[in-house]
């Protein structure tokens, strides 16, 4: 099975809130390059297993298929993404993460989840960037962040390391989401985003970061910074 992993894929990791739809979107508009989103999860979700059908079918050009860990199930806050280690390597993934606190304020205030389960989701994305980077020397961490600090920079990076061609359109978007999206989605996705879910992509006209003030308890920053504030500067 290993033999008929594809070569031109690659894999985008984030939690739920962490800004991965509007990436993915505005990497959709780079020419010869295909976008899924989330057809991992998609089999989760429909069939009860992850779906790995994307590692093993053939395409034209560069593939990229976002997955998205969280936010409703056990199984989403533990999303296997990848089918064996194998696949970790022949798409040296990329990862983005969003600040702890910030990814956990944007879930509570959604009213997604519990704060046990974004700390079992977000540990997860750990622990898969940690194995990705041990076996994939081409796997690349971001901080969300990153894209506020020097927008266009952080795209051309990306882009250089995902082997696709910048373009301006990523961040002045040429189509609208998700109506005129390039990007592929499955039906359960589509019900997402009719239940509101990606709202402020939908209300974008390109790629924008916002840092977000939210109020949480003393108790549950604390406790996200210890578990996970040195590990998320490690990324840099």
């Amino acid at each position: 099975m290993t033999a008929d992993l594809v070569s031109n894929l690659r894999v985008i990791v984030s939690l739920c809130k962490g800004g991965s739809t509007a990436l993915i979107h505005s990497l959709a508009h780079a020419p010869g390059v295909t976008c899924y989103l989330s057809t991992v999860k998609s089999g989760q979700r429909s069939r009860g297993e992850p779906d790995y059908g994307i590692y093993y079918a053939a395409h034209e050009g560069v593939v990229l298929n976002k997955e998205t860990i969280g936010h409703t199930t056990v199984a989403d806050c533990i999303l296997q993404v990848f089918p064996d280690d194998e696949a970790i390597r022949a798409t040296s993934p990329v990862f983005l993460f969003r600040d702890p606190v910030d990814n956990w304020g944007a879930w509570s205030r959604a009213g997604w989840g519990s704060f046990e389960s974004f700390k079992l989701a977000y540990g997860h994305a750990l622990d898969l960037w940690e194995r990705a980077r041990q076996l994939a020397p081409a796997a690349v961490a971001i901080h969300y962040e990153c894209f506020g600090e020097d927008c266009v920079g952080t795209f051309q990076r990306l882009c250089a390391a995902l082997g696709i061609p910048y373009s301006d359109d990523m961040i002045h978007w040429r189509y609208r989401f998700p109506d005129q999206s390039p990007v592929i989605w499955r039906p359960d996705v589509q019900n997402d985003f009719d239940r509101g879910q990606a709202d402020s992509v939908r209300h974008a006209t390109g790629f924008t970061y916002r840092r977000t003030a939210y109020e949480l308890p003393a108790s549950e920053v604390d406790e996200l910074n210890r578990m996970f504030r040195p590990r998320y500067e490690a990324l840099a």
